[in-house]
């Protein structure tokens, strides 16, 4: 589900890796400022669904869906906007399960990102990650709500091996997720980041971080004469290309300011 946009500033790709279903779900919307009272440039929308036989695939396409169009009919201020989106794309879930019994269990991740006046603001749930590249360099910027975090703390302060921390089982497991009940984390914007021209917006599925930042920082490092497809289509060639057993699903979309 993508808008019609210009290929230089906006780029989005999948793979379905070894799953034999695509769970993720992704959306890019346009915005003008007379439909949605100037509330942005654009909206980019990600989620990464979980949950029995096709109940992954509903939950973020249902949470995508509801979550772009609360955001694009509000009349609130950016963040508010983004924060009420998030709570009616989850009292949806929670009908769509009281509906569907056999939806019961199913979630999704979910990052929404505006672009408005040189700022990004966005809000998330889950672990699908949010990144910048500005001057060579990619960063982070949304939290993780995985268990890698706090895996990462008792590293740090000697309960547990590197090693051992790396192969955890618990690694991937979610502390909060759009599911329809309460959701535990929400990571919403205080701050906007503010974008100058040539940074570059990553929003992603986890199954991309089969490729370490470095060396995503490196596809994204090539000459400008790359588009901005190109790009996109090349960071999920060499996911694809590494032969992880069992790789996730595996969705970007770009944003070149």
């Amino acid at each position: 589900m993508t808008d019609s946009v210009a290929s230089e500033s906006l780029a989005t790709a999948q793979i379905t890796g070894d799953r034999s279903t695509q769970e993720d779900t992704l959306a890019v919307h346009l915005l003008a400022a007379d439909t949605c009272a100037d509330k942005g440039d654009c909206l980019l929308v990600l989620a990464d669904g979980m949950g029995g036989h096709a109940a992954g695939e509903v939950a973020s396409w249902l949470a995508v869906e509801k979550f772009s169009a609360a955001y694009i009919n509000s009349h609130d201020n950016v963040i508010e906007a983004l924060r009420n989106s998030l709570d009616i794309a989850n009292e949806q879930l929670a009908g769509a399960v009281l509906a569907t019994p056999e939806y019961k269990g199913m979630g999704t991740t979910l990052t929404g990102t505006v672009i408005r006046n040189n700022h990004m603001y966005w809000v998330s749930v889950g672990d699908s990650p949010l990144w910048i590249f500005t001057n060579g360099f990619l960063r982070r910027v949304n939290a993780d709500h995985s268990m890698v975090p706090l895996l990462d703390e008792m590293v740090t302060h000697g309960a547990m091996r590197r090693k051992e921390a790396l192969t955890d089982f618990r690694r991937n497991l979610l502390r909060s997720a759009v599911t329809g009940n309460e959701i535990k984390l929400v990571d919403l914007c205080q701050e906007p980041v503010q974008l100058v021209a040539g940074d570059m917006v990553m929003l992603a599925s986890d199954g991309i971080e089969t490729l370490s930042e470095h060396e995503l920082a490196t596809v994204l490092s090539n000459p400008g004469n790359v588009s901005l497809q190109e790009l996109a289509d090349g960071l999920l060639t060499l996911v694809a290309a590494a032969g992880k057993s069992g790789q996730d699903n595996a969705s970007v979309i770009l944003y070149r300011h």
